[in-house]
């Protein structure tokens, strides 16, 4: 079982513009999640939106601002042409070998994937409690390999919305770092150190609560 950081309720942060521009993606994905799951006979919960919510305000959160606004262009013209994106991503995550990925993309995201993984391995040898009791690219019901995870991330992206994450991974190694960082403020740790130590111990014995 997964270490749980703290009961508490997530907020949503409404903030700034970027706040509620990233609200608006999280928003998007979220009714295409459900979209995909009601299709599969599986209805979501509407109580699943604030963990959901924490996960993805803090991956989107690593982005430049432009680069958020690409990828919320992208989520629109996919909803407007009847792409459900999260479909795609959770497609690509059960059978990566049956997925025929754009060849126009498939450059951008060879770059990206060895750079996401690079961020990973340098967060996991100083964080590893953290590291591995939870994946800000995952949710708790899945359990593909980080390079399959982030790849799914990356085919519903179009090109110019890739060219602006390869530079936001190559302009920041720390990625990984700071989307970690945010994750484990939505449960009110102050710093990783802190998070690293609490997570440490509780993988130590049993738990309930929110979820890394």
């Amino acid at each position: 079982m997964r270490p749980t950081l703290e009961n508490q309720r997530v907020s949503i942060r409404r903030d700034n513009l970027r706040d509620a521009l990233i609200y608006e993606i999280v928003e998007l994905e979220w009714n295409m999640l459900c979209l995909m799951k009601n299709e599969q006979g599986q209805p979501m919960d509407q109580s699943g939106f604030d963990s959901f919510y924490a996960v993805r305000y803090s991956q989107h959160s690593a982005m430049n601002s432009d680069t958020i606004g690409l990828y919320k262009s992208d989520l629109n013209v996919a909803a407007h042409t009847d792409r459900n994106l999260m479909a795609e991503k959770y497609a690509y995550m059960k059978e990566p070998g049956s997925f025929a990925i754009d060849p126009e993309l498939k450059p951008l995201i060879d770059q990206i994937v060895p750079l996401m993984l690079k961020s990973q391995e340098s967060f996991a040898a100083k964080y590893p409690a953290l590291a591995g009791a939870g994946r800000a690219f995952d949710t708790a019901e899945d359990s593909a390999p980080m390079d399959v995870y982030i790849t799914s991330e990356l085919i519903t992206k179009t090109e110019p919305t890739l060219q602006m994450v390869l530079r936001d991974i190559k302009l920041n190694p720390d990625y990984i770092k700071d989307i970690f960082e945010v994750f484990v403020s939505f449960y009110g740790q102050e710093s990783l150190d802190k998070a690293e130590v609490l997570t440490s111990s509780q993988q130590m014995k049993p738990c309930r609560g929110a979820t890394l």
